[in-house]
């Protein structure tokens, strides 16, 4: 399927001493530049950011953005190490009926005209897919040719743009789990200042993607769009289904528990054939008979938030355990089956025999593939 994404770019730079933004701002009118918002930018001295309008993958969104960056290059305007590059991703495809470029042209017209973002999408894509493309950026940041290979060493390890760790990503399931994984001990304001800021979503409809270094080259600026919009394509085209589907599937055999403690031995003893008893739980554990039903309760309620049927964890009674009613309550028992019939609708990774590449140049083109592999060796050189 084509899939054609909205997107905008958010470029951080440096004023010329002298220079006012209401004088970039002058000069974009004099070369009839619309669509862009100009701001001050706090996290530089003399800082200020120009925001696109939200554009797609055509001519027409390259030649703006080149533009601005002739622009800014004529009014003295720099970058430094604390200069980043931000592109925006929407939370949604386009429509099928309306092209990347009209798509564009409609908007530069909607921003000019009202200030306001111009929609013209699907339907908004399902957490796991988000998921999936944050995951497969963030395993590749340690391999020769990932995504810090890819970048200036000033934003490896950035504190405006940080990665989550792929574990944290792993335990989540929805959008609003990602955003606190990547608060990583921080505020929760400072959720926003991760590699990918999960936060937009919410608040803008978007994924931002916040790594790259500040730019005003529009080659750069116009090949990582390119390059984050063929993540989504790979995962969109390649590693995910729609629909419903039925799979049979494992309970997980490690408890999705990320404190340790009396939870995490509960699971482990329901996870067997035939489960444990209340009282082989209260015995092992040391917990009374109402925080064993508790326990089991919880991890009933867990694994139905990680997409498993409620029927994954099987509550037996007295009569199956072998034993007559009024022999006690805690010989009633629990277990979680090995193994679950799991029955979707909406999107859903494809089977591990069949699923597409994860690595982050599967779908590239051979071109930007060339360009990219440039880039790195240069970033190498330079150390």
């Amino acid at each position: 399927m084509i899939y054609n994404f909205s997107g905008g770019v958010e470029l951080e730079v440096i004023l010329e001493r002298n220079t006012s933004i209401p004088d970039v701002q002058s000069e974009f009118n004099r070369r009839n530049i619309k669509g862009w918002h100009l701001k001050v930018d706090g996290s530089v001295r003399n800082g200020m950011e120009a925001a696109s309008m939200p554009f797609a993958d055509c001519q027409t969104a390259r030649d703006s953005i080149a533009d601005v960056c002739d622009a800014l290059n004529h009014m003295g305007c720099t970058i430094d190490v604390k200069c980043g590059l931000h592109v925006h991703i929407g939370n949604a495809p386009l429509n099928d009926n309306v092209s990347p470029d009209q798509y564009t042209r409609d908007s530069i017209e909607k921003m000019s005209r009202t200030g306001r973002v111009h929609l013209d999408h699907a339907e908004p894509f399902d957490d796991a897919v988000i998921r999936d493309i944050a995951i497969r950026y963030t395993q590749s940041a340690s391999l020769p040719n990932g995504i810090n290979a890819m970048l200036s060493p000033s934003r490896r390890n950035n504190k405006w743009a940080r990665l989550t760790p792929v574990a944290r990503l792993q335990e989540c399931t929805t959008i609003k789990e990602m955003e606190i994984a990547s608060q990583i001990g921080r505020t929760t304001y400072c959720r926003k200042y991760s590699a990918i800021n999960f936060k937009a979503w919410s608040e803008r409809g978007t994924i931002e993607f916040r790594q790259h270094q500040g730019s005003i080259e529009v080659e750069k600026i116009w090949n990582w769009f390119l390059f984050i919009t063929d993540l989504y394509k790979q995962t969109l085209n390649n590693r995910f289904s729609s629909g419903t589907q039925t799979t049979v599937t494992d309970t997980p055999a490690i408890a999705p528990f990320r404190a340790g403690g009396r939870i995490i031995d509960q699971y482990n003893l329901m996870r067997q054939v035939g489960g444990a008893t209340t009282r082989d739980i209260m015995l092992i554990t040391g917990c009374s008979e109402t925080s064993a039903r508790r326990g089991a309760t919880e991890i009933r309620d867990r694994l139905e938030r990680n997409g498993f049927p409620r029927s994954a964890v099987i509550q037996h009674d007295q009569i199956s355990n072998g034993h007559q009613y009024g022999d006690g309550t805690d010989l009633n028992g629990y277990e979680i089956a090995l193994q679950v019939t799991v029955q979707a609708t909406g999107a859903a990774l494809i089977p591990d025999n069949q699923i597409g590449n994860a690595s982050i140049w599967a779908g590239v083109s051979d071109d930007q593939y060339a360009w990219w592999q440039n880039r790195i060796a240069e970033h190498a050189l330079r150390g």
